[in-house]
Order: C-alpha cells, then sequence, then structure tokens
C-alpha cells in the first residue's frame, strides 16, 4: 500500500516538474495559438491560389471575359493590318510595287507572340466554360480536411517530420490543389489525429523559442503573401463581378470599344485593297 502511494506521489512530482516553468507554460500556449493561426493563414492562400482564384476567373469570364478577349483578338488583327499598311505605304514611298504575300508574311512573323497570346487566351476562356462546379458542402469537406493534414503533417510545423509522412503532405496538396476529395479522406483515415502534447512539453525552453520565432516569421510572411495577392486579378474585382452596375458599365465600354476597332479594321482593309490593285 505505501508502495503504491509513493509511485502515485513519485508521477505527480515528475508531472509537475514539466510544468513548472511559467515561461515555458507561456511558450507552449503562444506555439498552439500561433500554429492555429498559420495554419488558417495557410489554409486561406492556399484556397486562394487553388480554388478561389479559379472561381472568380470563370465568373469573370462568363461575365465580361469573353468580350475582352474577342476584344483583344479584334486589336491584334488590326494591328496586324495596320503594319501591313505602313510596309505597303513604304514600298509606294520607295516607287516599288509592294509585294503584298511577301509583306504578310513579314507582319505575321513580327506579330507571333501576339498570335500566340490570342492562342493561349482562347484556351483559357473555353477551360473557364468548361470549368465543372464544386459544390459548397464539398469544399468545406476538402477544407476542412486539408486543415487536418496540414496540422499534422505541415513541415514547417514539424521540421524533424519522416520522408514517409512528408510525401504524405506533398500528396495531399496535390489531392486539395485538383479538388482529389476522396483522395484527401484516405489521406486523413491514415493519420494519428492525437496531438503529441507531451513530445510539446519535453522540448526545452530554447527549442520552444526557436518554434515560436519561426512561426511568427512564416505568419508574418503568408499575411503579405495574402495581401499581395488581394491587390492582384482577380482577387482585385472580388466585389464588382456582384455588382450589376460595374458589370453593365464595364460591358457598355467593351462595346465602344469594339465598334472603334471594327471601324479601323474597315478603314486598314480599304487601304490594303488600294494597294493590292497598284
Amino acid at each position: 500500500m505505501q508502495g503504491r502511494i509513493f509511485v502515485a506521489k513519485l508521477k505527480y512530482d515528475m508531472k509537475t516538474d514539466i510544468l513548472i516553468s511559467p515561461e515555458v507554460t507561456a511558450l507552449k500556449s503562444e506555439i498552439e495559438r500561433l500554429q492555429k493561426e498559420f495554419m488558417r493563414l495557410y489554409t486561406l492562400r492556399d484556397q486562394m491560389i487553388n480554388h478561389e482564384r479559379d472561381d472568380l476567373y470563370c465568373r469573370y469570364v462568363l461575365l465580361i471575359g469573353n468580350e475582352k478577349f474577342e476584344n483583344f483578338k479584334l486589336s491584334v488583327e488590326v494591328q496586324a493590318l495596320k503594319m501591313m499598311c505602313e510596309m505597303a505605304q513604304a514600298c509606294v514611298n520607295r516607287d516599288d510595287i509592294p509585294d503584298m504575300d511577301d509583306i504578310k508574311r513579314n507582319v505575321d512573323f513580327e506579330m507571333a507572340d501576339y498570335y500566340k497570346e490570342v492562342e493561349a487566351q482562347a484556351e483559357a476562356v473555353r477551360l473557364a466554360r468548361e470549368a465543372s462546379c464544386f459544390s459548397d458542402y464539398d469544399m468545406r469537406e476538402l477544407q476542412q480536411l486539408f486543415r487536418l493534414v496540414v496540422k499534422r503533417l505541415h513541415p514547417d510545423l514539424h521540421p524533424d517530420l519522416p520522408e514517409k509522412m512528408l510525401d504524405l503532405f506533398i500528396q495531399a496538396q496535390a489531392a486539395y490543389r485538383t479538388k482529389n476529395l476522396p483522395l484527401l479522406r484516405e489521406i486523413v483515415m491514415c493519420l494519428d489525429l492525437n496531438e503529441d502534447v507531451d513530445e510539446v512539453l519535453a522540448k526545452s525552453e530554447v527549442t520552444l523559442q526557436q518554434m515560436r520565432d519561426r512561426l511568427r516569421q512564416q505568419i508574418a510572411d503568408l499575411e503579405n503573401e495574402i495581401g499581395n495577392l488581394e491587390l492582384s486579378f482577380p482577387f482585385n474585382i472580388r466585389k464588382c463581378i456582384s455588382d450589376p452596375t460595374w458589370i453593365h458599365e464595364q460591358k457598355e465600354e467593351l462595346k465602344r470599344e469594339r465598334e472603334q476597332l471594327l471601324a479601323q479594321r474597315d478603314m486598314y482593309l480599304e487601304r490594303l485593297k488600294i494597294f493590292s490593285d497598284l
């Protein structure tokens, strides 16, 4: 009986020894708070880059992006016609008869990068139109599962992560980016989601300070990255594409721009017809 009492007292003392330092206790609490903030910001950043950006772009394309693309394509055509007219005029100024086929080849060479950009934008518009919708319910589950994975496997939170676990985290990132919900569910099922509190308590105060300082810096970096994203397209039009007045104004402006481009195209085509008849 006395032996059992002694053992119980010894365990209590050992536990008290671990928790006795107020500095360590404060550091542990701050680290737990910073870890939660890191996970929140990391998930937010990932959500913005891998999901919200595509969703905003799809909405933008469906609302006004297609009209902007058509105007861009028309502006490239107008630029090419203008160059042909200028080259043909240069020949006339030299008392030469312009070789329109040769001029066309030269212009196509000069405009090659613009033509590639037209093709790239056309493909982007096509993909935006064909983008499959992901339900809000599935998206919430995807985010919740990924937060669990980040909490358990993110290398910044666990610097000594085994290679096998690091590979699992990389797979989880890929599943999140591609919205592969079944795979992310399987990955979470493979994890032991219990917190290693004893492991954290056993760390020295210096190690805890290093963890805290690293988390502070990582949080600052994420906040800066998210701030820059908010200022970039398409995040900077997030409110605009929900505003019917803004959408109407944009459509009207694009309509006026297209009318001007069409008038310019007709003018250059008429001039080229004159050069071709020489």
